[in-house]
């Protein structure tokens, strides 16, 4: 503070000191208050860069389990299509067994 402003809050006596410690006491807690909004904020950032990281890797956790179920259920789809056409195989070569019997009895 500069020199002329001291001696007019001494004129003014308790009330003027007072004052003074006021803006004192003011501008330090302002400067408190910045530093812990600074510091909150580089918590949040903190924060919220590790929560897109785990964002991340529970994604590709996923990715990897959703590709394998998909590719179980191709196997398991060619398997049973493959199960079906021998199935089929096996009831066309009954009935023609079936019909060259019925012809040879006939």
């Amino acid at each position: 503070m500069t020199d002329q402003l001291i001696s007019q809050l001494v004129d003014f006596g308790a009330l003027g000191l007072f004052s003074g410690f006021l803006v004192y006491q003011f501008i330090q807690m302002q400067k408190r208050l910045d530093n812990l909004v600074e510091r909150f904020q580089e918590q949040v950032n903190a924060i919220g860069e590790d929560f897109d990281k785990r964002v991340e890797d529970m994604r590709a956790r996923y990715d990897v389990v959703i590709t394998d179920i998909r590719r179980d259920c191709r196997e398991n789809e060619a398997r049973l299509q493959n199960e079906v056409k021998e199935a089929q195989r096996e009831l066309l070569a009954r009935e023609r067994q079936s019909l060259a019997n019925f012809k040879i009895g006939e």
